[in-house]
């Protein structure tokens, strides 16, 4: 008995050292892994209805494969237009008004002006020094955005690497991802229902942050497009779109369209419009990120929106953008591996065998007063 201990702890010893080590090699990829599994479960409908009609899983696997990557061209094409678009009208603004305004440039050199002009009789500053100021400042901004392109650029190779194997990935996802969930239950070391049960829960808990994540991003969109439409932005359905794709990464977010457009406002001297672009992306469109993801998330797994609201934020905090998705499903997974331990108790399963006598959580028989 003693031998078998022995042995069964150090075969438990070796299989713990082995998960590390393979904990350890997909930890550089686990970004493009963990992409390709909420694609894989957002478009395995449309594997099936595939699969259904042709009747191969290669040639099925490789077609949804295609149609994914050509929806994500698709919407990466749009933003990159609409970037464009932004750019060209924000340079427009800058040099030359079309409606007869003041030019954005013209207008910030005189408000410096201006302030310098208020503050003269305290501090001893003269417009040639702020306008070498100024010039020293946007020569460093100008170095700092061509360092940070440079940056970008060597990027890409990282980026179309991470790409490649997400797409190869989520390749073999759709072929063999039922054989991929069978292997699971077996290597799990707990009963087959729960095994079952584990992976079932998991994979609601990625589907609901995948549609949630969807639903919010397309609310944001339309009220981002409503407000630029109401104060009068130029291209709002454009807009609306590039503020959806941006609420799918949750360290961009709607800021990255509300700001410039704000800054716009207000440095073309419509301060009205810019309070009340302002307001409204406070109240309305940012909230709804805080608020309406932990209750969509927390309706579909059956999970407290609290809980589910700080497995989001510490989630972000321990993982980064991957941790809105880690986050929840580690609670998920916490609270039903606590349900089996729950259950095991209960089946008195839970025996633990010492030298001297033998102990369980359940209550212990009464002794009999030898007296």
């Amino acid at each position: 008995m003693t031998q078998n201990r022995i042995s069964y702890l150090f075969l438990l010893c070796l299989t713990l050292v082995a998960a590390y080590g393979c904990c350890k090699l997909i930890a550089p990829f686990l970004k493009p892994i963990l992409f390709a599994a909420l694609v894989a479960i957002l478009f395995y409908p449309m594997y099936s209805r595939i699969l259904r009609s042709v009747n191969n899983r290669s040639i099925a696997s490789l077609l949804a494969t295609l149609i994914v990557a050509v929806l994500l061209v698709i919407s990466f094409a749009l933003l990159a237009r609409a970037l464009a678009a932004g750019i060209h009208e924000t340079y427009g603004s800058w040099n030359a008004g079309s409606d007869g305004r003041e030019r954005l440039g013209a207008y910030l050199i005189r408000v410096s002006e201006q302030a310098v002009a208020a503050v003269a009789d305290y501090i001893s500053i003269s417009i040639p020094d702020l306008r070498a100021t100024v010039n020293g400042h946007a020569q460093r901004a100008v170095a700092g955005f061509l360092s940070f392109v440079a940056g970008l650029l060597g990027g890409i190779a990282s980026v179309l690497m991470n790409t490649l194997i997400c797409f190869f990935v989520l390749f073999f996802l759709f072929k063999d991802g039922k054989g991929i969930v069978r292997r699971i239950y077996v290597l799990l070391p707990l009963r087959i229902d729960q095994a079952k049960r584990l992976v079932v829960c998991v994979k609601e808990t990625l589907g609901a942050i995948v549609w949630g994540t969807l639903v919010i991003a397309i609310l944001q969109g339309a009220l981002t497009g409503l407000a630029f439409w109401v104060v009068g932005v130029s291209s709002p359905v454009l807009w609306a779109a590039v503020t959806a794709l941006c609420a799918l990464v949750p360290v961009i977010g709607t800021g990255f369209v509300f700001a410039p457009a704000i800054a716009m406002l207000l440095f073309s001297g419509h301060w009205i419009k810019a309070v009340i672009l302002l307001t409204w992306g406070i109240a309305f469109v940012h909230p709804i990120d805080n608020v309406l993801r932990p209750y969509l998330i927390g309706e579909r797994t059956k999970l407290s929106t609290l809980f589910v609201f700080f497995s989001l934020i510490g989630g972000l905090q321990a993982f980064g953008t991957s941790g809105i998705f880690l986050g929840p499903v580690i609670l998920s997974a916490a609270m039903a591996l606590f349900g089996f331990l729950r259950e095991e108790v209960r089946r008195g399963a839970w025996v633990v065998e010492l030298p001297i006598e033998r102990f369980s959580f359940a209550s212990p028989p009464h002794r009999r007063n030898s007296n």
